[in-house]
């Protein structure tokens, strides 16, 4: 029996992972999506990257977030979940050597699959 709960959870997985009828609902904005995000600043290094990234991300509150790394045909290639605190946060992507050269999305959401954060980060 499929419960108002039940499919209210598969939509957040839905949103999160970009599958489903409403996928394009779901497409990459460059801009953060809410003027007012918890995200104030995002900083990927190097630029070109070749066997790792690092993120910096800037917010004002603490947080579970979830990085998602889309390639040029909007496929997720990464995904990962973080713990943000409230300041500087900076982690290491790792595993991303073996990507092609080109440019990448990376989403920053929350855990109903709200997109807080999109910049790009180019593969040489």
């Amino acid at each position: 029996m499929i419960t108002k709960r039940n499919e209210a959870i598969a939509e957040v997985f839905r949103r999160i992972l970009q599958t489903g009828p409403d996928n394009d609902a779901y497409g990459i904005n460059p801009e953060p999506v809410q003027p007012n995000t918890m995200i104030t600043k995002v900083t990927v290094q190097p630029d070109p990257f070749l066997s790792v990234l690092t993120l910096d991300v800037v917010c004002t509150e603490s947080r579970y977030i979830i990085v998602r790394m889309f390639n040029d045909k909007d496929k997720i290639v990464k995904m990962f979940s973080w713990y943000l605190v409230k300041g500087t946060n900076v982690t290491s992507v790792n595993d991303v050597g073996s990507l092609k050269t080109g440019e990448y999305i990376l989403d920053i959401i929350d855990n109903e699959g709200s997109v807080l954060f999109t910049c790009k980060a180019i593969k040489g």
